[in-house]
């Protein structure tokens, strides 16, 4: 346990449990519109690292918002446990407790809210004053987050200051604030090059906690350094294969190549 994991488990919430399982019980997901975001899965994750790929509009934003909570699935269930624990994010008391000990990590960066505070440090300050943290304690947990993410240099800069690369990783640093069970992140390393997506991957895995995320980044699920313990493939809004990142990567490089030679037949 780190130090802000132990400030945070004593002043906020109960302690979060040291890891989840997420299970999705013939869970879906139809937005508004029709359209169908995920169709009804049957799935349980309890490993420490799971990444999802699949082509843009395969479910892999449907899927990890249904396991954080941000979404409810529209037909069967969702439970997250970890401990004594078992949460139910259509049940509005275990969707606050969910938010405790789940960090979310968005495409979109970071929250737009950062931009409107003078520098990256008042930023994740001020949730924490919220949650009535006293100030010596917020500001060891600031400073051990962005001395672990390499943002101590910038910690007096106002967010629209940063390069892609740190915006990242603010990101990152903002879900782990309130030292969360897990991570769950959708496109961490979106848009970076090969040196970025290294550094934000190293400090995203660096950290002794659950991790599932989305990515298009074949080449960074399989490098032995990260260790991703399974992949899932999404296609057409379902899980079409369930492994080893090796295999699961050799399977999506299949698809895509079905998918273009099809697309290519039809001209």
């Amino acid at each position: 346990m780190g130090l802000f994991d132990a400030l945070m488990g004593r002043k906020l919430t109960a302690p979060a449990p040291s890891a989840l399982t997420f299970t999705l019980a013939d869970a879906g997901y139809t937005y508004d519109d029709g359209n169908v975001g995920l169709e009804p899965t049957s799935l349980t994750i309890s490993e420490q690292r799971v990444a999802l790929i699949g082509l843009n509009g395969s479910g892999k934003t449907t899927l990890l918002k249904l396991l954080d909570g941000a979404l409810t699935a529209t037909s069967g269930t969702v439970s997250i446990a970890g401990g004594e624990e078992s949460l139910n994010p259509a049940v509005k008391r275990d969707l606050k407790r969910i938010e405790d000990i789940i960090g979310r990590v968005r495409r979109e960066e970071i929250p737009n809210s950062y931009y409107k505070a003078a520098t990256i440090a008042e930023a994740i300050d001020e949730p924490l004053k919220k949650h009535k943290v006293p100030e010596s304690e917020r500001q060891a947990i600031i400073g051990n987050l962005f001395a672990h993410f390499g943002l101590a240099e910038v910690s007096r800069q106002p967010a629209s200051a940063l390069d892609s690369e740190k915006r990242h990783l603010l990101a990152i640093a903002s879900a782990l604030s309130f030292s969360p069970a897990a991570i769950v992140a959708d496109e961490p390393t979106k848009g970076l090059d090969e040196i970025g997506t290294a550094h934000v991957a190293r400090a995203l895995f660096g950290y002794n906690k659950q991790v599932v995320f989305a990515t298009h980044d074949t080449e960074m699920i399989v490098r032995p350094e990260y260790a991703i313990d399974r992949t899932l493939v999404l296609d057409d809004h379902r899980i079409v294969f369930d492994g080893a990142p090796a295999d699961a990567v050799a399977f999506y490089n299949e698809l895509v190549r079905a998918r273009f030679e099809a697309a290519k037949a039809q001209r």
